[in-house]
C-alpha cells in the first residue's frame, strides 16, 4: 500500500514535470506547482530570492526541475544564467525546507555532465568529476543541497542522460533531418551516448518519491548506453530513412561552438548502478525499442 505524500515541484510545466505530475497523481499523491507565474499553485522569484514560504509547508518531498535551457549558444551571459538558475534557486529551496519543522526529502534534477566531456571508460555513481563548463554547473547545482545533507534530509540527485521525446530535448530536434533521408552519425559517431526514454525518467522519480532508500547521486539513464553510430542507424531503422549524410564534428563546433562540444560530441557511457542496486525496472531499456515507443 502506498502511503500518499504531498509533494512540491519546480518545473511542472516542463518535459519531465507535466507528465510526471500526471503520474504522481494517478499514484494517490498531492502536487503542489512551484512557479514563477500566476499558472503555479505557489510563486517564487529566484532572481529576487523570494518563495512563498506556504509552498513548502506540509510537504514530504519536493522535487526540483526547474533550470535556464542549455541548448542555446553560451554567451558569458548564457553561462550566467545557466549556473545561477540552477545553484541560487536550489539554495532558495535549501533555505525554506531548513526552516520547516517536519522537513521533506529533497530529489533534484541533475546532468551526467557532472562525469566530463570525454570519459575513455564506463563511469557509474562511484565515479569522479570531469572537467567543462557543465561539469562545474553539476558540481555547484549538488553541492548547493549540501546543507540539507548535513542536516540529515533525504536528498537525491538525478544525473539525466538525453531523455528520448518528441516534445523536447536532442531527439526532437533530430526527427526533422532524420525523416527528410538526411540524417546521419554525428563526427566520427563512436561517442557513447547514454539515454533514458521519458516514461522511464518519470517513473524513476516516482521510485524515488516513494523509495526512501533513495538517496545521494542518481544516474537517471538506461542501462545500456550506445555509440553515436548505432544510436543515428537505430533511429533510421525505426523511422525507415536512410542515415548517409554525416555531421562533421567540425560542423558542430562551428554551428554551436563550446555547447556543442560538451553536448552532442561529448563521449560519456553512463551506467545507473544506484537504481539497478535499488531494484528499479525499465519499461524501455532497448534502445530501439524506446524509439519505437517514443515516435510510433
Amino acid at each position: 500500500m502506498i502511503s500518499p505524500k504531498n509533494i512540491l515541484i519546480t518545473g511542472a510545466s516542463g518535459l519531465v514535470g507535466q507528465p510526471l505530475c500526471k503520474a504522481l497523481k494517478a499514484r494517490g499523491h498531492a502536487v503542489r506547482r512551484l512557479s514563477r507565474s500566476e499558472r503555479g499553485d505557489f510563486q517564487w522569484d529566484v532572481t529576487a530570492g523570494q518563495l512563498d514560504p506556504a509552498a513548502v509547508q506540509d510537504v514530504d518531498v519536493v522535487i526540483h526541475l526547474a533550470g535556464e535551457s542549455v541548448a542555446q549558444r553560451w554567451s558569458d551571459e548564457a553561462k550566467a544564467r545557466i549556473l545561477s538558475s540552477r545553484v541560487e534557486s536550489t539554495k532558495l529551496l535549501v533555505g525554506a525546507i531548513l526552516q520547516q519543522e517536519e522537513r521533506p526529502a529533497f530529489i533534484s534534477a541533475s546532468g551526467i555532465s557532472f562525469y566530463g566531456i570525454d570519459r575513455e571508460r564506463l563511469v557509474d555513481e562511484s565515479s569522479a568529476t570531469g572537467k567543462g563548463f557543465l561539469a562545474e554547473v553539476t558540481r555547484q547545482w549538488e553541492g548547493a543541497a549540501q546543507p540539507l545533507t548535513d542536516a540529515g534530509v533525504r536528498t537525491a540527485f538525478f544525473r539525466t542522460g538525453i531523455v528520448l521525446s518528441t516534445k523536447g530535448g536532442a531527439l526532437a530536434k533530430m526527427l526533422t533531418p532524420f525523416k527528410m533521408g538526411v540524417g546521419g552519425r554525428i563526427g566520427d559517431g563512436q561517442q557513447k551516448m547514454s539515454w533514458i526514454s521519458l516514461p522511464d525518467l518519470v517513473a524513476a522519480y516516482v521510485f524515488a518519491v516513494e523509495n526512501e532508500t533513495v538517496r545521494g547521486a542518481v544516474n537517471a539513464v538506461a542501462p545500456k548506453p550506445v555509440t553515436n553510430q548505432v544510436f543515428t542507424k537505430t533511429l533510421g531503422k525505426v523511422l525507415g530513412r536512410p542515415t548517409i549524410f554525416p555531421l562533421p564534428a567540425g560542423v558542430i563546433k562551428a554551428l554551436f561552438g563550446e555547447m556543442g562540444k560538451e553536448t552532442v560530441l561529448s563521449d560519456l557511457g553512463v551506467i545507473p548502478q544506484t537504481l539497478s542496486d535499488l531494484g528499479f525496472e525499465w519499461q524501455q531499456p532497448e534502445l530501439e525499442g524506446a524509439l519505437n515507443e517514443t515516435i510510433t
